[in-house]
């Protein structure tokens, strides 16, 4: 056998330095790591400013913003001829579209009629105005159909289905949409009623 060499081995050598330097570095990261980590774990503990100042900042912004478009929005202004001021005068209401009921508030025989205009706009409003002028004065204005349409309507079926109640070949909610569908047309139907009674 031959005899073993006395010397050290090179390339062992230096791997065993690689070796041992990237396990330096590597412990060198996880230490500054683990100090980061620390200190910010200790920094959470103190009073934590940094929102209340950008919070601060953004206000002060906002509030140079706007005095910058005041100053500007004044400085228009005065470069603007002025207009003469409406003083004692107002603007006129703004009519509304279709038929204005505002007219006839007490349509009431003892109280002396003034005399009163109808505004309607259209030619359906137009004729309901005249259909409501022509009418005689002690019927009233029914102003709130949808008021009574549900207990007009529930009556409305109740007699209509005691009526259908011998008709055969028909299910009840079948017989239901029909009564529904005829009580659309009928005149007991407050929705089809021009005036009250």
């Amino acid at each position: 056998m031959p005899k073993k060499q006395a010397g050290e081995n090179t390339k062992k050598a230096a791997g065993n330095a690689q070796k041992a330097e990237s396990a330096a570095n590597k412990k060198a990261a996880e230490n500054a790591k683990k100090s980061a980590a620390e200190a910010q774990e200790w920094g959470k503990g103190a009073k934590d400013s940094s929102k209340a100042e950008a919070a601060a900042s953004k206000a002060a912004e906002a509030a140079r913003k706007k005095a910058e478009k005041d100053a500007l929005l004044k400085e228009e202004e005065a470069s603007l001829p002025s207009k003469p001021a409406n003083k004692g005068k107002t603007a006129p209401p703004k009519a509304s579209r279709g038929l204005n009921l505002g007219a006839i508030d007490s349509l009431d025989p003892t109280i002396p009629a003034k005399p009163t205009a109808l505004n309607a706009t259209g030619i359906d409003n137009a004729l309901d105005a005249l259909s409501l002028t022509s009418a005689p004065s002690t019927q009233a204005l029914d102003r709130h159909p949808e008021r009574r349409f549900k207990a007009a309507y529930a009556a409305f079926e109740e007699r209509r289905l005691d009526e259908m109640k011998d008709e055969k070949g028909l299910r009840r909610n079948q017989k239901v949409e029909q009564i529904r569908k005829e009580f659309e047309k009928h005149p007991e139907n407050p929705f089809n009623q021009v005036g009250g009674r």
